[in-house]
């Protein structure tokens, strides 16, 4: 199949897949409605929604902010966090985790920003 783009309907198996240049890019699973993108799925204009049960991450990090390595040991099941934009203002019904690099704070509905204790 080298060289192959496009569509490939596998009624054994009854998925759907999409080849790019001979490889299996995404494949569409009847038997388990998930969409598997084989390199990775890559947003590049919009949000990734998820409107309907979890948005999860099984193996690896959730990563918020550009990825940097660990200089020793990398973390599993970890939220990681670079630093970003301090909120300022009040974010009504909802509530905020953030870093200055340092510590890690929370915001909550009053506008109330505090360092999260350990």
């Amino acid at each position: 199949m080298a060289g192959r783009r496009g569509f490939k309907w596998d009624a054994t198996n009854s998925r759907l897949s999409v080849y790019v240049d001979g490889t299996e890019a995404v494949r569409f699973d009847n038997a388990d409605p998930y969409i598997t993108a084989l390199n990775g799925l890559t947003v590049t204009t919009g949000n990734l929604i998820t409107t309907a049960s979890d948005h999860r991450v099984t193996a690896g990090n959730c990563r918020l902010g550009a990825v940097q390595t660990f200089v020793t040991t990398e973390p599993t099941s970890a939220m990681v966090f670079m630093v970003g934009t301090a909120p300022v203002g009040t974010i009504t019904t909802s509530g905020a985790l953030y870093t200055d690099g340092t510590d890690l704070y929370k915001i909550i509905a009053d506008s109330t920003a505090s360092m999260v204790q350990t």
